[in-house]
């Protein structure tokens, strides 16, 4: 099972988010049949999303939308503060290499903006555009933080996939310094992620979270909560006639004419649901009854 570890480190200075999100990148593969370097993409992205939905309060929940103009299209992922985490890309098949391994930078593309939405439970959504600099999201979004945030952090992201096209690694780390940081913990902080292995390889060496924290910070945190996390989509079919219901009578009266099931297809989680055309006609109806009461 997948894990966000939260801690405070380097005498209560730090704030630090380490997540393994290898099965959650698993699941989106499967559900959406995506390519190596597309869901590398995409396992990074539900990686940073979950670490960001760590940052949140309960109920809090925040929306990534990536489009660089790259092969891959637009990247989409939300989060919520409770380890879940859904996410789909445009075009799945989209695979490129180079003698480094997968592309994701030629993959995604890097002439575009990342958007990032936080639903704060407030009266407006908090919404914030970057340009993507250079298609590596570790870069991208340590520039997002420092920004959009006002917040000096550090990403380390990382992934690797098998033969077969499952992800046999993914994961990541999100590293901010405090108010209160002094400058002696920015400078050790500073050396320690110029000798940073491969994230990949941290993941690959350490199954368990703790371990990558005491790598970076020997036993100098302390560890605050170890929250399981998942891909996991609330959709459903009632959901789905609430979007309906959006449409004009006319529309709904039109589709129920055709005589054929109306299926609709999640784009988050590749889920589908069935409308027959008596239920389609029960919408219509529905629809016709509150247009006249207004």
């Amino acid at each position: 099972m997948d894990y966000l570890y939260k801690a405070i480190a380097l005498n209560d200075e730090i704030k630090v988010y380490v997540v393994r999100s290898t099965d959650t990148t698993n699941e989106a593969l499967k559900r959406h049949d995506i390519w190596p370097s597309a869901a590398s993409v995409l396992g990074k992205a539900m990686t940073i999303a979950l670490m960001i939905g760590g940052t949140l309060k309960l109920e809090e929940a925040v929306t990534i939308k990536l489009n660089g103009n790259g092969p891959i299209g637009y990247v989409c992922v939300d989060a919520d503060s409770y380890g879940h985490v859904r996410g789909y890309v445009q075009n799945p098949h989209v695979n490129f290499t180079n003698r480094n391994g997968l592309d994701e930078v030629l993959t995604l593309g890097y002439n575009g903006f990342i958007d990032v939405i936080k639903d704060l439970k407030l009266d407006n959504l908090f919404t914030s555009s970057i340009e993507i600099n250079t298609g590596d999201l570790a870069k991208d979004f340590t520039y997002y933080f420092a920004k959009s945030e006002q917040t000096p952090s550090a990403i380390l992201l990382g992934s690797k996939f098998n033969c077969d096209n499952t992800c046999s690694v993914c994961g990541g780390i999100l590293i901010q310094l405090l108010p209160n940081a002094s400058e002696e913990t920015i400078l050790y902080l500073e050396q320690k992620l110029q000798n940073v292995p491969e994230f990949s390889k941290l993941l690959e060496d350490n199954d368990d979270l703790e371990n990558i924290l005491k790598f970076f910070f020997d036993n100098n945190y302390n560890l605050l909560s170890k929250t399981p996390v998942e891909f996991r989509c609330p959709c459903s079919k009632e959901r789905f006639v609430s979007g309906l219901l959006t449409l004009s009578k006319e529309d709904l009266y039109e589709e129920a004419s055709l005589d054929k099931d109306l299926e609709v297809v999640c784009h988050y989680c590749n889920n589908s649901y069935t409308f027959s055309k008596e239920e389609i006609l029960a919408l219509a109806k529905i629809k016709e009854k509150h247009d006249a009461k207004h």
